[in-house]
């Protein structure tokens, strides 16, 4: 009689079970001892391979330790943002699009998932610190450039009085269009992999910020969005009173193209239809005015119409603040509307990538011709059956250095045998991963 063994072999026994337990539990470890170590910012610091790119990553890899095995969800990706454009990420459910984006917010489910290696370097602006490590404000000067000086007051607005029974005078503090006071600032560039917990605090939120998935999820339904809004307000101008937070909330709802922003500031999510949620979400993503936003398929529970209001909104806002997008999807249709540059990535690595012209005019990877062919058009038939590629994605467990697509490839010939190919250029801004191209 067979044992549950000879009958499946993907059976683990107990003795590795263990061991991969083990191994799970000290890996683990090491990456959350690094996520609490004290460092200084020269630790983090780097600089851009790229001065025109707002975020680079080189190398990413993002590992899950499962009690099956190690799961590589994203396994050695590099890619490139320019500033002022849009980057769509495109490929299969589970191809590592999601993952990829929660790794540069440092927001994946840990201490499962960790980034193992890799860099992810982002450009942005940091406080500069006096030599007690305290910011250094900016105070309103007048004409003659003197420093303008005002009574100091108590939190009920009264004026604060010295031993001496004198009124305290205080240098009055700039602030921005927003209310936010204002410190002596300094264009810096950091490695968000190296960066401890605490100094992601930052910037998350300010400089980069997500517009998730799906907004009845992300958002709290037993508070009002106008809340919600102005807890991250707070969270970015801790000054900030509570009638300059809701003033902000209305102004926010106002620029996403809500309507009636002053009674939809107090109503709860459930009371929202789905593009309404989405806004409010939009809206959370903006308030800190962010230099990087990442919308992971944002259109993903919308009809048509709905899909293509957020869309045309997320392209005008980036327009209008000069900020950059990482947008994930697996619509092609809304990259070829909206993106400046593609990347097509398949089973946590990257296949293809390129300017949305080079992608959709010249496609090179059989998965890329394969996910564009898959797209009904309006030659499609009304009997004719979808095209779909044949087979299913490598499990991520355990998963082999060769061609991974390989086993679907209607093009595989002799030369994909061996390691996973290496990037292949085509022209200064268009490559692809695939045998078939070597010189």
């Amino acid at each position: 009689m067979k044992t549950k063994r000879e009958k499946n072999p993907n059976i683990l026994s107990l003795k590795e079970s263990r061991t991969i337990l083990r191994s799970n539990l000290a890996e683990m470890k090491k990456y959350e001892k690094a996520k609490r170590k004290k460092v200084t910012p020269e630790y983090f610091t780097t600089q851009l391979q790229d001065e025109n790119n707002i975020l680079e990553v080189e190398n990413l890899h993002t590992y899950f330790y499962t009690d099956s095995g190690v799961s590589k969800a994203v396994n050695g990706i590099t890619f490139s943002v320019p500033k002022d454009s849009i980057v769509g990420l495109v490929g299969e459910s589970g191809c590592g699009k999601s993952v990829t984006s929660l790794s540069i917010m440092q927001l994946v489910q840990a201490p499962q998932g960790q980034v193992t290696n890799g860099e992810i370097r982002f450009a942005t602006r940091d406080f500069v610190l006096d030599d007690k490590g305290k910011r250094i404000p900016i105070y309103v000067t007048d004409e003659e450039g003197n420093v303008v000086y005002a009574d100091k007051l108590d939190k009920k607005g009264n004026p604060v009085k010295d031993k001496n029974g004198n009124i305290v005078r205080v240098p009055v503090q700039a602030r921005a269009e927003d209310g936010i006071p204002l410190y002596e600032m300094k264009e810096v560039t950091y490695d968000i992999a190296k960066m401890p917990t605490e100094d992601m605090y930052r910037i998350r939120g300010k400089d980069i910020s997500m517009i998730f998935q799906e907004p009845m999820t992300s958002l709290n339904p037993v508070f009002t969005v106008g809340y919600q809004i102005e807890e991250v307000v707070h969270l970015i101008n801790p000054l900030a009173t509570k009638k300059e937070a809701h003033e902000r909330a209305i102004e926010m709802l106002s620029r996403v193209g809500i309507p009636m922003p002053e009674t939809i500031v107090n109503y709860y999510p459930h009371q929202l239809s789905g593009g309404m949620r989405q806004r409010v979400m939009i809206a959370i993503a903006l308030v800190g005015n962010p230099k990087l936003i990442i919308a992971d398929e944002p259109t993903t529970a919308l009809d048509v119409t709905i899909q293509s209001q957020i869309l045309h909104l997320i392209k005008e806002v980036q327009q209008q603040c000069h900020a950059s997008v990482v947008l994930i999807t697996h619509d092609l249709g809304v990259v070829a509307e909206t993106c400046d540059y593609v990347v097509v990535m398949y089973a946590g690595k990257i296949v293809e990538k390129g300017t949305v012209y080079e992608i959709f005019d010249n496609p090179l990877h059989p998965y890329t011709k394969g996910i564009q062919k898959a797209k009904p058009t309006f030659d499609t038939g009304v009997d004719a059956d979808l095209y779909s590629i044949p087979g299913v994605v490598p499990n991520p467990i355990n998963i082999p250095d060769e061609c991974l697509f390989k086993d679907r490839c209607g093009e595989r010939c002799a030369c994909c045998e061996g390691t996973y190919p290496e990037e292949i250029k085509v022209t200064a801004t268009h490559s692809v991963f695939c045998h078939k191209y070597k010189k």
